[in-house]
């Protein structure tokens, strides 16, 4: 799809595309702005595109003003972006007013219902729009994409009504014409950063493909969810030293890790109501995959705990599934506290009957390698048949 130019020259809708240095609202800022500015139909009307050497609008400050005053702030995935960039703005003088906003992500559930995973990416695909390609300009232009074909008239289709009101809500806040403030430099605001802690690395199991598939998760879950996946991914979160060995808080009084900070700022901006219940499903979505790809061994087993440790969920919630699901001759399970689970065995088979069986139905198993925990299921389920 290819943005029609403006019958109207209006604009009503001012779509952000925004890239920062990092996930932190107090240390972090914008990075590159771009802004599109759609007509209230979907037509386009006009672009631009800076990048931040200082982390504020110095020289930029009214331009960005004339863009957005009065517009309807449209992102796909959440309020964190807007939140930076209403901070870097504070910086630069300005007395920033309540935005208002609408991100394509939350109407997705409304037009796209039926998608797995909501991306930006997913959703343009879905909906037949170019996709992003990892610039602040090409996220502003399959966003704007994605909202014209979301507000264009389809048969059958009642329009969201966010985006069509949001345009009249814009005009409540009109921004100042100057700055009020002299400018504060972004290293004024920076404190000095404590050694960080070794990063979260999930090696072994991808974050960043689970967290539009969540299950129970939406709208400003989903945002959240897609942004914690991402810093993973990344390795830009960081292990808390006060986390215990049982995936609990310390309640030493040790002060809280940036990461865990910076997830609960995040969370409020977002409007995440139960995080702890967020992260549990979260967890629970690893350990899912991880059980059906048959990827559970220990350096799997310990990027989960080290996962549900700086999350603060209880490590019960990685080792029951897995103990659950391990097969009979599987080594051992130690959850790092210094207790050994082995399964319960319930069924009389040996493991050397298990793979003289597996060898009749075809199966290849190494004699070195352990038993695939779906060929024990099959196994089990080939007996409960006979029996």
């Amino acid at each position: 799809m290819t943005l029609a130019r403006s019958d109207t020259g209006k604009p009503a809708y001012a779509v952000a595309g925004i890239t920062t240095t990092g996930l932190d609202p107090d240390r972090d800022t914008v990075r590159d702005l771009a802004v599109l500015r759609l007509d209230e139909r979907g037509g386009f009307v006009d672009e631009w595109h800076t990048t931040l050497d200082d982390g504020a609008f110095a020289d930029q400050g009214l331009t960005v003003r004339n863009l957005l005053s009065q517009m309807a702030v449209v992102t796909h995935n959440g309020r964190l972006g807007v939140e930076m960039l209403r901070r870097a703005l504070a910086r630069a003088g300005w007395e920033v007013p309540a935005l208002a906003q609408v991100t394509t992500l939350e109407a997705s559930f409304a037009y796209l219902p039926r998608l797995g995973r909501r991306r930006l990416a997913d959703c343009c695909t879905a909906a037949g729009v170019s996709g992003p390609d990892g610039t602040a300009p090409g996220e502003a232009r399959s966003t704007a994409e994605l909202l014209a074909r979301f507000i264009s008239p389809v048969p059958g289709v009642a329009p969201v009504r966010d985006l069509t009101s949001v345009t009249l809500r814009a005009w409540v806040y009109p921004w100042p014409e100057h700055p009020s403030r002299g400018i504060v430099p972004l290293r004024a605001t920076r404190r000095r950063p404590a050694p960080a802690p070794p990063a979260v690395p999930l090696r072994h199991l991808n974050a960043r493909q689970l967290a539009d598939g969540v299950a129970g998760t939406f709208g400003h879950e989903h945002a959240y969810l897609s942004l914690l996946a991402d810093a993973l991914a990344t390795g830009r979160l960081r292990e808390s030293d006060a986390a215990g060995g049982n995936g609990r808080r310390a309640t030493n009084g040790a002060a809280s890790s940036s990461a865990l900070r910076t997830l609960g700022q995040v969370a409020a901006l977002l409007h995440v109501p139960d995080l702890a219940r967020v992260h549990r499903l979260f967890v629970n979505t690893l350990v899912a995959q991880a059980i059906d790809e048959d990827r559970y061994a220990q350096e799997e087993r310990q990027e989960l705990f080290r996962l549900a440790s700086l999350l603060g969920v209880p490590w019960s919630v990685v080792l029951e599934p897995i103990v659950e699901a391990t097969p009979l001759d599987f080594p051992k399970i130690v959850d790092n506290t210094g207790a050994a689970h082995v399964p319960t065995v319930t069924r009389g088979a040996s493991p050397k009957v298990i793979r003289a069986w597996a060898a009749e139905q075809g199966y290849v198993i190494e004699p070195e390698e352990k038993i695939p925990w779906n060929v024990v299921r099959a196994f089990e389920e080939a007996h409960e048949e006979q029996n």
